[in-house]
């Protein structure tokens, strides 16, 4: 077992217990919470109870102006009213509660009155007799109990009736809830409610943890949001609940209790973050994404400015914009449910919870709802049992991570076909246990002629393309026990390097024999070859290796696989089986690349510049320029031979920049030795008119070397390819735009055709040297060559011949009305310095003097 999956499984545990033990302490908690609203109804001393009854009347303080001898001297102004219904609001008032206890037993009775606020701060209690007070204040101890239980202890003797005054006055939340409850019940409560205070403590820390070893595991950030979360769910409760006291310092919860909003504002403006990042939100950026963000960062400013506005205004303002937010977060939720309820079902479920006590508890504050313990501890019910939802919703949310990175890992992103890498893990599995009786061979195939028919299609349909191929052979092996699955799915091909399906088939399984089985695979593929509705006569290539003869690693099995495909391609069957020796040719080929790659970085490469002639004026008028390596070990190795090479092994875009930065330098020599009218002509090819950012590094190439633009042809090769690309014809308009001189490379072979010449902006032609060669001699490549140089000027393109290698060919193509002329009579391809030397002394008979020629390109159109 791998170190990694050691660690995985660990991780997993240290989850799964978290998870157990957050689950058990929430249950456990909310069971306490439910015996404690039990409890707390069933020992509450009720208004008009038999045994021992209580009055309440009130007078409100209009802001808290008045004296208490006025009060007392004022009986008419109470007004009687149940403990409920006591009209406590935001603002400056102050409350004056006369409380009336009557003990109609015949015992005396230690009672307490409980003031049901933590953040009041004004609670004097005064005895009276009569309209006098006999007792000026009921000393109240300056305990943590009295400041999180704010309440005063009185004995009621047997049938007497007891009247305490209270004068009452919060800055928090207006709501005052009086109680009264004998002695050891209220020391039971209290009791009941700090066990009940500790253990949600303890789950906000095992939370918190639990979400930390989340993140530490996936490095995913919503754990962290999560965690603010929590802990602004903590201060805000340890506030209003009060249970803050038993915590922090006197005066560090006085100053929380004072700036018990700010928690509220984080605790919502994390809810927001919170809700947009579990549900995705911020990986599309949308616009539900965009205003959630504008609102969290509207509430932060919104708490900063409210802090000069009195507490009043601040309460008002934050309660009037909670329920919007409840709202955005709720359209979150349900937006994303639509599409996919399975995984967010926790999380969904986890919000009624919250928003039924997110609105009880603040409701009953405010005094708009009435007082009970269950909506004094809706908010903390409410969490508690969100907190246990969230905990298997965070739970899911890291199963399905792990689910989608192991699928990122086995599947395509944009086809879904599986990777390479069920096939390895396969090979590994299969090898490993192999039976004497399993033959297994590994068989990758490829739609014929993939790499040219792509340059036609967008990726689109090349994808599709490949999932069509797929489903078809999926249902081809379905039923074929000899091909073997690949996935958990029973799925038996995979995607390999973008262009290629790949599958494993044990021929001792096998009931036909292996050409047939080959012949029935390209039917079907020949049956789905059909891009943009047009159906293709064409088949797959296929390549075969075997298990152990060409390979006992999957690396080298599928490897192998490939090399036999280019193989395929030069057979008339299409399929091949890989011969080991075609090893050495392969390991050539690879250090090649690994050669060129050094050659560019060190400046090996050479450039040779082969004359162009003004066939009017028979003078110089450029050269083109053309790539030459000689190879320190291997000699001199031609371009036909390397320049595919750097094809497929994707280092052609850097030759060719390499050409023209050392063509633009060596030319720049050229006009300086006083051949102003000299044009330098440099190959390039439709790979690199589509690469990424060709022409700007183009622009920045010529701008550097101080060559103009209209001293510079391009000939492009592989015109067709990219006829059909609208950003290559883009390219080279920028290009003519530019100034450059574009040219149709090899015209008549290849890619070249005459559709071209009307869809791109070409200015010059030029006809391949195997028209050009001997043309004087026969009719056929007479006729080709007039025709082409005659339907060239036709259209105003300029015309190049190479090939050129006797004075009667120069002759038959002036006649035709060629404008250029390159090839052996005048010279061979010769490094700069020859090339140079050659100009200073005009070959072939032409005057060493005023050779300089004129070459004006066609007109850009």
């Amino acid at each position: 077992m791998s170190n990694l999956s050691i660690i995985s499984r660990f991780k997993r545990l240290i989850n799964a217990f978290l998870l157990f033990a957050i689950l058990a302490t929430i249950l456990s908690l909310v069971g306490s919470l439910l015996v404690n609203i039990w409890y707390t109804d069933k020992t509450q001393i009720k208004h008009n109870q038999q045994n021992i009854s209580v009055n309440y009347s009130y007078i409100v303080d209009q802001n808290a102006s008045m004296p208490i001898d006025y009060v007392v001297a004022s009986p008419k102004l109470f007004q009687p009213s149940a403990p409920n219904n006591i009209p406590y609001e935001l603002g400056n008032n102050a409350y004056w509660v006369k409380v009336e206890i009557t003990n109609n037993t015949q015992l005396p009775q230690a009672l307490v009155v409980h003031a049901d606020n933590p953040m009041i701060t004004k609670f004097d209690a005064y005895a009276l007799q009569g309209n006098t007070i006999s007792t000026p204040v009921i000393h109240q101890p300056n305990t943590v109990k009295q400041k999180a239980f704010p309440h005063i202890s009185i004995d009621v003797d047997a049938n007497k009736t007891q009247t305490i005054l209270l004068h009452l006055k919060s800055d928090g939340p207006p709501n005052i809830p009086l109680n009264v409850y004998k002695a050891d019940a209220f020391d039971e409560r209290v009791q009941v409610s700090l066990g009940i205070f500790g253990s949600f403590v303890g789950v906000i820390m095992l939370m918190s943890i639990y979400n930390l070893v989340l993140y530490s595991a996936i490095k995913d950030k919503v754990y962290l949001v999560y965690i603010g979360y929590l802990l602004s769910a903590f201060f805000v409760l340890a506030t209003i609940n009060g249970f803050g006291y038993y915590i922090f310092s006197a005066r560090l919860q006085i100053w929380l209790n004072q700036h018990t909003l700010l928690f509220h504002y984080a605790l919502v403006t994390f809810l927001v973050t919170f809700a947009l990042l579990f549900l995705r939100y911020h990986v599309t950026r949308g616009t539900l994404y965009k205003v959630g963000k504008t609102l969290c960062i509207g509430l932060i400013g919104l708490y900063f400015i409210s802090v000069n506005f009195s507490h009043a205004v601040q309460a008002t303002l934050f309660f009037s914009l909670q329920p919007i937010i409840y709202i955005y977060c709720i359209y979150l939720v349900f937006t994303r449910i639509k599409k996919d309820y399975s995984w967010a079902k926790f999380y969904f479920i986890s919000w009624v919870p919250l928003l039924i006590g997110a609105a009880v508890q603040p409701l009953m504050l405010l005094n708009i709802l009435d007082y009970s313990f269950f909506s004094r501890n809706a908010f903390l019910l409410g969490v508690m049992i969100e907190l246990g939802f969230m905990a298997l919703a965070l739970a899911e949310r890291m199963r399905r991570n792990e689910q989608d990175q192991l699928h990122h890992l086995c599947y395509h992103s944009q086809t879904g076909l599986p990777r390479q890498l069920n096939l390895e893990n396969t090979i590994k599995n299969l090898t490993t246990s192999i039976t004497e009786k399993q033959d297994l061979i590994i068989i990758v195939l490829k739609p014929e002629h993939i790499e040219k028919i792509k340059h036609y299609i967008d990726d689109e349909h090349l994808l599709q393309l490949f999932k069509d191929i797929n489903n078809n052979l999926s249902a081809l092996f379905k039923h074929n026990d000899a091909v073997v699955p690949l996935t958990f799915n029973d799925e038996k091909l995979c995607y390999i390097n973008g262009k290629c399906l790949g599958c494993m088939v044990d021929l001792s399984k096998l009931s036909i024999p292996i050409n047939t089985f080959i012949q029935s695979v390209q039917q079907v593929i020949t049956e789905t070859y059909n891009i943009k509705g047009l159906t293709l006569s064409l088949s797959g290539v296929m390549g075969i290796s075997h298990y152990p003869n060409h390979g006992i690693t999957s690396r080298d099995l599928v490897k192998h696989a490939l090399v036999a495909i280019h193989e395929a391609e030069n057979t008339p069957e299409k399929w091949a089986v890989y011969r080991t020796d075609t090893t050495d040719k392969s390991t050539f080929l690879l250090e090649l690349a690994a050669d060129i790659q050094y050659a560019l970085e060190h400046n090996v490469f050479e450039m040779y510049h082969q004359p162009q002639i003004d066939l009017k004026t028979r003078k110089v008028c450029g050269s083109e320029c053309l790539i030459r390596w000689n190879h320190p070990t291997k000699g001199f190795i031609s371009p036909t031979v390397f320049i595919p090479v750097a094809e497929d092994m994707g280092l052609i875009n850097q030759i060719t920049l390499w050409v023209i930065k050392q063509s633009l330098f060596q030319h720049a020599t050229i006009i300086e030795d006083k051949q102003y009218n000299h044009m330098v002509s440099i190959n390039i090819s439709g790979i690199d008119v589509i690469s990424k950012n060709f022409y700007e590094q183009v622009v920045q190439m010529v701008n550097d070397s101080n060559v103009p633009p209209e001293k510079i042809i391009f000939e492009i090769t592989e015109s067709a390819n990219i006829a059909k690309n609208e950003h290559a014809v883009v390219v080279i308009e920028k290009l003519s735009d530019f100034g450059i001189t574009v040219s149709i490379d090899d015209f008549g072979t290849g890619y070249s055709s005459l559709a071209n010449l009307d869809e791109l902006p070409f200015q010059e032609l030029k006809i391949d040297k195997q028209f050009v060669e001997n043309v004087h001699q026969e009719n056929k490549r007479k006729v080709i060559t007039e025709t082409t140089v005659k339907m060239a000027k036709g259209v105003g393109l300029e015309v190049v011949a190479e090939g050129i290698t006797s004075e009667r060919d120069e002759e038959t193509l002036a006649q035709y009305g060629c404008d250029i002329g390159q090839g052996y009579y005048y010279s061979e391809a010769m490094p700069i310095h020859e090339y140079l030397e050659w100009l200073s002394v005009q070959k072939n008979g032409k005057t060493p003097d005023n050779f300089y020629g004129e070459f004006i390109p066609a007109s850009k159109s």
